[in-house]
């Protein structure tokens, strides 16, 4: 059956969801992608400092060429995860909530959309997009597993509106709505991803909040990476989870990384395998007394995620998430925004199974300022890179933009 011709504009719980609707001629409003397809772009200082012995050389990514997904001036839209599902058809999963006069990650009209592209990422089905998670829905990572079930993990806030924070038993919060904790669930549409079915939900924890999307191991376990006070944490940590069941029922958290609260905390992990029972992990810092800010610390395991080494600091600044993914060459590639001047969508490259990271980082789009970030990448069969991210445009609306881009 062929697929149905994407439709310019949709409206999904009254976002009509757009693609152009920053207007103008460059509609993201960000750095055009003839500029970016000279070679080398000027960022102000072409390397920067990230550790007290090594020098990173900022240039442009191969073949890079820009795309703005989603732009509506009346929504938040952030947090993109992206899936391929074979042939031209992928999947892209992205929080939206109403814009406000300030940025805020929480509202109660928060929503996970789930949109649909059949060309690669060229045009996306707005108008059919599917929902899940209303009324706090923060980040959804996907899982293709085959035959047309895609699993998920889904992070979700219970928030109420900012005048009724004591009836519904929510702290008052300085900037954001009154929240609480939803916790991390796992979701499951058996349907391509056109529905998903509450019945098909399972909870993971309710004290910890999924990032980067869960893995499907060697030996068919999926494994949820998350973060949060639990495992026996008493500050905020790096937390994996593991299911041998397809995601009925869930394992108890390993700590992966376990928060020092004298040092820094950890969240966001990025996991990978790079060979069976041997995996790879980043993680996001925060609350940092000791050493650098906003770097990425790495560690593996060796016994498919029950024991960890060290935590260890690459010495990559960021101030958001890390993903990763083992592309075709077996090198681990590395994305993430750079939330500090001058700021980014970027990635880099592993050799060795993310010990080291060269001392090459690629620009793959620059950013306005430092509300950015939460990459997602896929691998095409003719080897190009598809990576999708968040950002503001000129005019201060947030929305989903993409690079499609050569490795190295």
């Amino acid at each position: 059956m062929p697929a149905p011709a994407p439709t310019p504009s949709g409206v999904v719980l009254g976002y009509p969801l757009d693609g152009s609707a920053a207007g103008g001629a460059a509609p993201n409003g960000l750095l055009s992608a003839a500029a970016l397809s000279q070679g080398s772009v000027t960022m102000g200082d072409t390397s920067m400092n990230i550790s007290d012995d090594t020098r990173l050389h900022v240039r442009s990514a191969p073949a890079a060429h820009q795309t703005d997904i989603l732009f509506d001036e009346r929504c938040y839209s952030a947090f993109p995860h992206l899936v391929s599902l074979g042939g031209t058809e992928l999947l892209i999963a992205l929080r939206q909530a109403p814009q406000q006069e300030r940025i805020r990650h929480t509202h109660p009209r928060s929503v996970i959309t789930v949109m649909r592209s059949y060309d690669l990422g060229e045009t996306w089905d707005s108008e059919n997009a599917a929902q899940l998670a209303a009324g706090g829905g923060q980040e959804f990572g996907m899982l293709a597993l085959g035959n047309g079930v895609i699993g998920g993990a889904l992070a979700k806030h219970g928030v109420a509106p900012m005048h009724e924070a004591e009836r519904a038993g929510f702290a008052k919060r300085r900037h954001e709505y009154p929240y609480g904790l939803n916790g991390g669930y796992w979701a499951l549409s058996k349907n391509y991803g056109f529905t998903w079915q509450i019945e098909d939900f399972r909870v993971v924890d309710l004290a910890a909040m999924p990032c980067a999307a869960p893995i499907k191991a060697s030996d068919g376990a999926i494994l949820l990476p998350a973060y949060g006070i639990a495992g026996g944490a008493n500050v905020q940590s790096s937390l994996l989870y593991c299911s041998t069941d397809g995601g009925l029922t869930w394992s108890t958290p390993v700590l992966m990384a376990p928060g020092v609260a004298s040092e820094r905390t950890y969240c966001e992990p990025g996991l990978l395998e790079l060979a069976p029972g041997h995996l790879l992990c980043l993680h996001r810092t925060e609350d940092v007394k000791v050493g650098q800010h906003g770097t990425f610390w790495r560690n593996e395991s060796r016994d498919g995620g029950r024991t960890w080494s060290a935590p260890e600091d690459t010495g990559i600044i960021s101030g958001a998430c890390p993903r990763l993914l083992k592309v075709a060459d077996g090198r681990v590639l590395l994305t993430f925004g750079r939330r500090r001047d001058p700021f980014s969508i970027r990635a880099m490259l592993s050799s060795d199974g993310g010990r080291s990271w060269g001392d090459t980082a690629w620009v793959l789009r620059p950013m306005p300022n430092g509300d950015e970030g939460y990459s997602s990448s896929v691998q095409f069969a003719d080897g190009r890179v598809f990576t999708v991210s968040y950002g503001q445009n000129t005019v201060g609306v947030t929305g989903i933009v993409g690079t499609w881009w050569r490795l190295p």
